[in-house]
């Protein structure tokens, strides 16, 4: 599914229609997010490149880990002096860029 036919749908579907299909994506979600926690848990190391998206910013962001706790990572976005607090589920690990 892309976002095209999501942006399709919005004009078509009934209000019930709407809450129902938000319904479905957010339990997809959480499902998704269950098993990156997981993922992520037994993987992710302080130094680890990662990647999330911000929804607030509307794109990916990378940083460094800087410490991992039971369900989230403190992580260091780079290019800034920021600090974020992430769901583990919310990240994914990438590989350094050779520069």
């Amino acid at each position: 599914m892309s976002i095209d036919l999501v942006q399709t749908l919005k004009h078509t579907l009934t209000d019930h229609e709407i809450s129902e299909a938000i319904s479905i994506l957010a339990e997809e979600r959480k499902l998704r997010q269950t098993g990156q926690l997981l993922n992520m848990k037994s993987s992710l190391i302080v130094g680890d490149r990662v990647e999330w998206y911000s929804s607030r910013n509307r794109k990916v962001l990378y940083g460094k880990v800087l410490r991992t706790k039971t369900k989230k990572a403190i992580v260091q976005q780079e290019g800034s002096r920021l600090s974020w607090d992430i769901p583990m589920g919310m990240l994914k690990k990438v590989r350094l860029s050779i520069e």
